[in-house]
């Protein structure tokens, strides 16, 4: 099963240089469902002004899918010192949907609202492979020696990145075995029992 457990990541970005006052493009790569520092490869450029500048973060465009997050609490809507940026503390979460490709757009911005720069951060995601997801489970009743059809509505799973013919459930009682009560049958193929079937054989 895929973890909810935070994962760090710091892979360094892909920079377009820039002059002071104009746009930056950022291009970066984060796993699905993981996290990305947005320190990583946007500090550095000659859009930076001279240590001791008070310079603000502000985001003009958050991110649809995913989250911006301020040490682990949900970004404010007012602007941001630049030391937040600069420590690593403003983080991209994906929120592993299958959506591939993400946006985040901030400005700096002096005290004297002058705009120094532009950044917009392209966020390119890799998918990750997760575990089918079970959404129905029923416990199966039946009288001795009779015989009850399987259906979705009882065992089904779901994954978005297999199809239904992908996903394959496996028996591991065996059934040959004297003490088993019961064991599948497919019922397209008459009187074979069935070790391992799929979602689409269930759901057909």
């Amino acid at each position: 099963q895929p973890t909810s457990k935070p994962q760090w990541l710091h892979i360094p970005a892909q920079t377009l240089p820039v002059l002071e006052g104009e746009s930056a493009v950022f291009r970066v790569n984060v796993a699905q469902g993981t996290n990305y520092s947005l320190a990583n490869g946007t500090l550095s450029g000659p859009y930076l002004p001279a240590a001791g500048t008070h310079i603000s973060v502000e985001v003009i465009s958050p991110p649809q899918y995913g989250q911006l997050q301020l040490a682990g609490q949900p970004l404010p809507d007012d602007p941001l010192p630049l030391t937040e940026l600069q420590g690593n503390n403003i983080r991209y979460i994906h929120d592993s949907s299958e959506e591939m490709r993400d946006y985040v757009t901030m400005r700096l911005v002096t005290e004297q609202t002058l705009v120094l720069t532009t950044l917009t951060v392209q966020i390119d995601v890799q998918p990750v492979d997760d575990a089918p997801q079970l959404v129905n489970v029923s416990k199966l009743v039946l009288a001795a020696g009779s015989k009850l059809l399987v259906t979705s509505s009882m065992l089904g799973a779901v994954d978005a990145d297999s199809s239904q013919k992908d996903i394959v459930y496996h028996v591991l009682t065996d059934m040959d075995s004297v003490a088993a009560p019961g064991y599948f049958k497919h019922r397209d193929i008459s009187g074979k029992r069935v070790t391992m079937f799929t979602q689409h054989d269930v759901s057909e």
